[in-house]
């Protein structure tokens, strides 16, 4: 890229972003600071840079502007990333969870069992792991520090190939979770496997008895492309659910990063809800290109107030009338964050676990944009949102019953909180 090209691609990124976000301040802490940082980066590019380069330039923004939707990223890092394993290159072949501030081992990149499993990472070739994240997370986007380590628990691979390089080995300093046990100098290859794999209805959507009186339902994502094939699901579970007279649901959302109000609004909270219900209580919308009208022009930012309109569908057969136990975590988010506030709010369900790194006031209405020269993705949200109970949106959602475990043991949160039964 020349010059010129990152000018004008900046240039780009700021008008859209005026033309699309409703309030920056929403999420942004010093939203003239962004905008001076983004002048000043557009006046000192005098050389010419990959595309690569000016990404590393770039993505330092995305920690700035402070929020899951809003940012600067390559179009397809998935598909980027599965081009880079077909033309020979090499990945990162671990798959990690984010334990505080620990970056701690769950499994191969490959879903296979790894011996290292629950161990902290100290060092990746010989760098001290503070000095290899501090870079990936100024670059991630998201809500907070930790709403962006569970996002790069999860990407890890990708990004620390876009900003480090390739690698064919890796050497790993280790220290088990009593930290008296280290392991020094461990080197393992990299992973050459497909990346780009599709996710399998299966994998994401899960239902299962867990004893005579209790079920989980596990939903870590809310969109499918074949919604009729999940509202089917949803279906079935409920019916099971009134067959084996379950007394105490546990729903679990701490992998699902978002998707389709529909998915939890008509396929789990009609089933449970107890009184009217609105998924936000204050909103804020910018009026868009194709959305404008005589009573609402391009630009404007309209303000208004949802009512409780939502009804309780008292003659659904498959109602539920029991617990309900929703789970969260740092990885919580976006329509599953509008989820845990409503239920919430209005006493649907308790929330178990631990606070989500995503703010209870959020954006939505996700807009994408390419810029010309660079080819890279920008998002944006057309409107803003306040929970159903109002209270200051950059709070976290925070749990009824808080449960501490390990991260590399996800089912410790289910089976501490059927012990509390």
């Amino acid at each position: 890229m020349q010059p010129k090209q990152m000018q004008e691609d900046l240039t780009s990124w700021r008008q859209w972003l005026e033309q699309t976000h409703p309030d920056l301040s929403y999420t942004v802490k010093d939203p003239e600071k962004f905008y001076r940082d983004l002048a000043a980066l557009k006046e000192n590019n005098k050389k010419p840079v990959s595309v690569q380069q000016f990404w590393r330039q770039v993505a330092v923004f995305n920690s700035q502007l402070s929020d899951g939707h809003t940012g600067i990223a390559f179009s397809d890092t998935k598909g980027l990333t599965q081009q880079h394993i077909e033309n020979g290159g090499g990945l990162f072949p671990l798959a990690l969870v984010f334990d505080g501030d620990k970056l701690v081992i769950a499994n191969k990149i490959d879903g296979q069992q790894s011996k290292l499993k629950g161990y902290a990472i100290k060092k990746i070739n010989g760098m001290a792991i503070d000095d290899v994240l501090q870079p990936l997370l100024t670059r991630l986007h998201g809500d907070s520090l930790r709403h962006r380590r569970a996002i790069l628990a999860r990407r890890f691979a990708s990004y620390y190939w876009l900003y480090f390089g390739n690698a064919e080995t890796f050497t790993l300093d280790v220290m088990a979770e009593n930290e008296k046990t280290a392991i020094n100098n461990i080197t393992i290859a990299a992973s050459h496997a497909a990346f780009n794999t599709d996710k399998r209805f299966e994998d994401t959507f899960q239902f299962e008895i867990l004893n005579s009186k209790s079920a989980k339902l596990t939903i870590k994502a809310f969109h499918w492309p074949d919604k009729k094939r999940y509202f089917s699901f949803i279906e079935a579970a409920f019916k099971q659910i009134k067959a084996l007279n379950i007394e105490k649901l546990i729903i679990d959302i701490r992998e699902n990063g978002g998707g389709d109000d529909d998915m939890w609004k008509q396929g789990i909270v009609s089933y449970i809800a107890t009184q009217p219900w609105r998924h936000a209580s204050t909103y804020k919308v910018k009026v868009i290109e194709g959305r404008q009208s005589e009573k609402s022009p391009l630009g404007e930012v309209i303000d208004g107030e949802l009512s409780a309109n939502n009804r309780v569908e008292n003659d659904n057969p498959l109602r539920f009338e029991g617990e309900v136990y929703v789970l969260i975590g740092a990885y919580t988010y976006s329509s599953s964050i509008l989820f845990a506030n409503t239920v919430q709010d209005h006493g649907f369900a308790t929330l178990v676990g631990e606070a989500t790194g995503g703010k209870s006031g959020q954006t939505g209405g996700l807009q994408r944009f390419i810029l010309p020269h660079s080819k890279l993705k920008v998002f944006a949200p057309r409107f803003l949102l306040a929970r159903p109970k109002g209270g200051h949106h950059m709070e976290p959602v925070t749990p009824d019953i808080t449960i501490a475990y390990d991260k590399s043991h996800p089912e410790q949160l289910v089976n501490k909180l059927l012990q509390t039964w």
